[in-house]
């Protein structure tokens, strides 16, 4: 099975790329990285077993669409802090994500291939050497609805490890590990706004590299008009309609996250807007 023309969503965390994920894959035509690529991302042997374990997944438990997980797959080889050029991706690296997309490909029976991963802002000199006839889809964000998520989920993840949050395995991935990296005795607020920064400042860099190939969606726009802007999505990546998307796609989402900035201590709340005026 060939992989042709693969989707990938690409933009900072917390900006909306899980919930456009979630409905552009509703498409029967695609295909994703889910629980059985996720659990045997460093045994690529078993990649080939992952359609036959789709099936008794359906026919056990009735699910035809697993849960999304890109998981551990797109780490297997590099960090979530890594900056990727075309050097990065070689033979070996390409034949890992080849396979492991092909079986994925093979297990839902379906044509295209869709990857929705922050992380692709810091690879997408990267993801065009391996696929260069693949679609690309930016989601962008209100600036500080996007830094001020990522601070709550600093301090949920704060709650739960406690004083072991700049060690492993709290460091191995996510928040604690960008933490360690940029600067662990600077505030969380402050580390908030240099991911973002960071991120943002090299996708802007690169997407010149793709641009006759990429489609740009404001979240805000998004979340009032979902069905609409799932359509014009479709279209621009060659996936048709059909009616019984209507029922899996609707008319909006929520529309109120927009707000949550407002619930910030007055600390970091003042810390963000002074930012933000300076930028």
């Amino acid at each position: 099975m060939q992989i042709i023309k693969p989707i990938f969503i690409i933009g900072n965390n917390r900006s909306g790329t899980n919930i456009l994920y979630e409905l552009f894959t509703e498409h029967k035509d695609t295909a994703y990285f889910e629980n059985y690529s996720s659990r045997y991302y460093k045994r690529p042997g078993m990649f080939k077993f992952i359609p036959l374990l789709k099936k008794y997944q359906k026919f056990r438990y009735g699910i035809d669409r697993p849960k999304r997980s890109e998981g551990w797959v797109w780490d297997r080889f590099y960090t979530l802090m890594e900056y990727l050029e075309e050097k990065h991706a070689t033979e070996e690296i390409q034949n890992y994500y080849y396979n492991a997309i092909k079986y994925q490909l093979k297990a839902f029976n379906a044509p295209r291939f869709v990857s929705s991963n922050p992380r692709s802002s810091m690879r997408v000199k990267w993801l065009n050497k391996m696929f260069p006839d693949a679609y690309y889809i930016i989601i962008t964000r209100d600036k500080k609805s996007v830094i001020s998520s990522m601070y709550q989920v600093i301090t949920k993840k704060r709650k739960k490890w406690g004083d072991k949050f700049l060690e492993p395995p709290s460091t191995l991935r996510g928040y604690g590990h960008v933490k360690k990296i940029l600067d662990e005795n600077c505030s969380d607020i402050q580390t908030c706004i240099d991911f973002y920064e960071l991120y943002q400042k090299t996708l802007n860099k690169d997407l010149p590299l793709i641009s006759e190939k990429t489609m740009h969606v404001k979240y805000e726009d998004f979340v009032k008009d979902s069905r609409s802007s799932i359509k014009k999505l479709y279209q621009f990546t060659d996936l048709e309609w059909y009616d019984e998307l209507d029922k899996l796609i609707p008319e909006h989402v929520d529309l109120t996250r927009n707000e949550r900035w407002k619930l910030l201590p007055n600390t970091e709340k003042n810390f963000l807007l002074e930012y933000l005026e300076k930028n």
